[in-house]
Parts: structure tokens; sequence; C-alpha cells
């Protein structure tokens, strides 16, 4: 109803843009029953035990229900994920759209912190939750072959094998630690941004890494779906339809689909550890014939710039995309204009003049990994295109205090790009709010307000297809399957 009630309401008091039976030889009763309890009993005697797979989106009583105008403390901390977002009137734009970042907020602490139903520990920068699912990489093996389970532990390249210590890191995320015994290793393979559009470079020449993970739902339904594999899909009658969040009563409802992609930094020279969130990791290279660079793997510590959540709900079939950064990544235009900045960025030279530091140029190929620091001294000058609004600034604000003390203080939700006709006939996108959409880490290139150019996460995410051409509902992982 709540859904439903929105949309109506939105549209009313907004103007957005535009075989039956099978024949055969009868037996009775009589005659088959000897024959019927003598194959069971034999069946029994010789089948394994069938196991049942696991709800690919089971019914849980902990959806977090917290409505927006609910006032920002301490206990919201522990308040837990929430299934969808809450609403209060007044259902204009700019209510909704709070009501939006509010969830971000809500998601982004759940999401980060060590368990489920657990604060973000001061003083102690756990691995979090998102962190404990499973990476596209595990999902979509070579050779089509079937991903192993969810709580199983992450596929590590074999030219990893040979870092010293590699025993102890190999098996990553859920079953080993590293060394010091406080973190699960991560394995990141990624250093360019969607469409090839290209790397990220940091102020030390190192290249920003990049991985994506799913929650349970969804990689049960990608699994039980078979849809890791090309002739899974082929085979699939369609169309892919993601689990949705979902509230039905109280605090019972359904969590859906959530996909994370984050963006990490290589820790180095000059960077404070304690203004990040970081993980030791196994930075992967696969090998590439263009450019030609041949298969390696090191031990390096990550620090998250980046965060995209995108979550399937029943009021937004187009997914609630939400997106945070690091609050030293990069100033703004304005803030450049005003000679406004920070002593430091993490992909901005202050001291670098316009004439010696092009703005949000792609570095010049190669694009080669192996090799770093980036050659020439080339750095990554990069600046936002399109400011926070007032609002965001100021509920960031709220939510960075109650978690002071923690790494997250230091992180800033960009904005919540969501769909305001989620039934339009004639926009498949929902007709996204806001229009365009770009985190600095992860749309680096592609900022801006230019139709079809721009970042807009929905009207990007609305092309993707699995490898028969059939839509993937809204997301670029299905392509992957071999």
């Amino acid at each position: 109803m709540q859904a439903r009630f929105l949309r109506h309401t939105l549209l009313a008091s907004l103007i957005v843009a535009a075989c039956a039976g099978c024949a055969g030889k009868q037996t009775s009763a009589e005659d088959q029953a000897p024959k019927a309890k003598a194959k069971t009993m034999s069946l029994a005697a010789t089948a394994p035990p069938v196991v049942a797979p696991d709800p690919i989106d089971p019914t849980i009583d902990n959806c977090n229900v917290t409505p927006p105008n609910t006032p920002v403390t301490t206990a919201l901390l522990t308040s837990g994920t929430p299934c969808q977002p809450q609403f209060v009137a007044p259902f204009d734009l700019d209510n909704l759209q709070h009501g939006f970042d509010y969830y971000s907020w809500l998601t982004f602490i759940a999401l980060n912190a060590p368990r489920e139903g657990a604060a973000p520990e001061p003083g102690n920068d756990a691995n979090t939750q998102w962190q404990q699912w499973r990476e596209v990489s595990d999902l979509m093996l070579p050779d089509g072959a079937a991903p192993g389970p969810f709580d199983g532990p992450r596929v590590v390249p074999d030219a990893c094998n040979g870092i010293p210590g590699a025993a102890s890191m190999r098996l990553v995320q859920r079953t080993a630690l590293n060394k010091g015994g406080t973190h699960p290793i991560e394995v990141t393979s990624e250093v360019t941004q969607p469409f090839d559009s290209g790397p990220l470079i940091d102020q030390n020449g190192n290249f920003v890494r990049y991985e994506i993970l799913v929650n349970r739902p969804m990689y049960e339904y990608v699994v039980q779906n078979k849809l890791y594999s090309k002739a899974g899909q082929q085979a699939f009658a369609g169309p892919v339809q993601f689990p949705e969040g979902n509230v039905v009563s109280g605090s019972t409802g359904t969590m859906g689909a959530i996909m994370v992609k984050a963006a990490w930094k290589v820790m180095g020279r000059g960077d404070d550890l304690s203004r990040f969130h970081t993980t030791p990791a196994l930075a992967y290279n696969p090998p590439s014939e263009n450019p030609k660079i041949p298969e390696s793997c090191k031990a390096v510590v990550l620090g998250l710039v980046g965060w995209h959540a995108a979550h399937k709900t029943s009021d937004a079939p187009q997914w609630i995309w939400s997106t945070y950064e690091q609050v030293n990544n990069v100033p703004s235009d304005a803030d450049v204009a005003k000679s406004s900045l920070q002593p430091q960025y993490n992909f901005f030279d202050p001291n670098c003049k316009p004439g010696q530091c092009p703005v949000n140029e792609t570095p010049p190929r190669p694009w080669n990994p192996d090799i770093q620091p980036f050659p020439n001294g080339f750095k990554s000058q990069i600046t936002r295109v399109t400011p926070l609004t007032d609002a965001t600034v100021a509920l960031n604000n709220s939510f960075r205090a109650i978690l002071a003390n923690t790494v997250w203080q230091n992180y800033e939700l960009i904005s919540t790009q969501w769909p305001t006709d989620a039934e339009s006939a004639v926009d498949p996108t929902g007709v996204p709010a806001p229009t365009f959409l770009a985190n600095t880490t992860l749309e680096t290139y592609t900022q801006g307000t230019v139709p079809k150019a721009s970042s807009s996460c929905m009207d990007c995410h609305n092309d993707a297809a699995d490898t028969t051409g059939r839509a993937s509902d809204f997301t670029f992982i299905l392509e992957r399957a071999r």
C-alpha cells in the first residue's frame, strides 16, 4: 500500500520528466502396489538424501523500519538493515529525497557494522557485513563451473600462492585471517572503471582497485537458477527478476537483492590509515593481451575510498542506488574556484597548477597495473563536478557525528538515486531522481549533466543484459558468465 500510495501521490503533486491428461494402459492399484513398494525400498537403500536448497529470499523479522523523521542519535547505530525505505508526509520531492537519503545512511551503518544489529566499533576497524558476501569472481567461475556455498571461502588465483604467508592468506573472507588475526584477506583484480573508461591513479601513482559483492538472496537467485554459466542462461526461461526487499507487517519482511561495489586505494606514503576503513589484500592482475600484461599478485593494504550499494525493493524495481566517498577524496569545482582547498586529497594535488595537472582526464595508455607508480609521474587530478546539496551535507553532519571515534566518521553520502515513477509506461528507468549521480572514484570520467553521456545509475544499468542478450534486471554481473 505504501508503494502504491507514494507513486500516486508523487505523480499527482510533482511534474517529473517525462498436458492436461495423459492416456495410457490402465492398471489397478493392487497390481501396482507391490512393484511400487519394492521400488521405493530399493531407492531408499541406495539414493543419497535430498538436500533442499537454501531459501532464495527468506522471511525475516528484523527489518529496520525507522521512519526518516527520527532524530539522529546513537540508537540508530544498532537499528539494523532496512528491507525498504520508510516515508512520512509531506510526500513532495524534497521530503522523499530526504527519506531515501536517511535510508541510505541506515543501510551504510548496518552493512559496515561487524555483524547484523551491531554498531561500528570505536577504535577497532573491524571487517564489515558486506565484506563477508561473495565477490563476482566467486560466482562467475571458469568454464561455467557451479559456485560453492555462500558461506564458503573466496576463490583465490594460483598466482597469489607464491606470496610469503600465502598459506594463511589464501582462504579468504570467512575462514582464514591474516597473520595478525584481525582481518580476512580481500582479493581485488579490477583496475578500470565501467566500459573501460579508464583507471584512477592516486597521489602516490597507484591504481585504484575495485570489487563487486552480492548478498545471499542475490547469490542464491543466480546459483539456483544456474545463471552463473552461459549454458544455464540459455536454458533459463526468464525473465530475470531478482528478489525484492519488502516490509509486510511490523518489522517482518524480506531483504531482497543487494550488491555493493567498492573502490579501494593502496595505502602508501602520506596516507593516514586512521581515516580509512582498511583491509589486507591480495592485489591480483589477471593476464592481458592488450596491453600485454603478465599475471601477477602481491600483498597490499587497501583503504576504502568509494562505496556503492544497490538494493532492489518492492517500491523500486529499478533498485535504489546509494553512493558514498571518503571525505578527503577530491574538492568540488566550486572549492577550486574559491581556492577553498584542504592541504591534501586522495586524488587531487592542491599545489599543482591547472596547466600542469589537467582536471578529470584519463591517464595516458597503456594502463598497466604491473607498473607502479604510473609512468612519467602521472597522478589523477580529479574534482567533483556536481556539488552535494545543502540538505545532504546537513544529514551527513548528523550521521557522521554519531559515528565519532570510528573510521566511518570519515565517509559521506553523495546522494541516493531512486525512481519517482517506478511503473512509468514510457520510462523503464522509472524517472530517476536525481537525474544524474556520479561517484568520483567509480564514475570519475562520466560526471556531469549530459543525457546519455553523464553518469546515471539507473539509465546505465537499464541497458544491462546477460550473455543471451536478455535484460538482466539492472545488473551487469550476468554478462560475466562463461
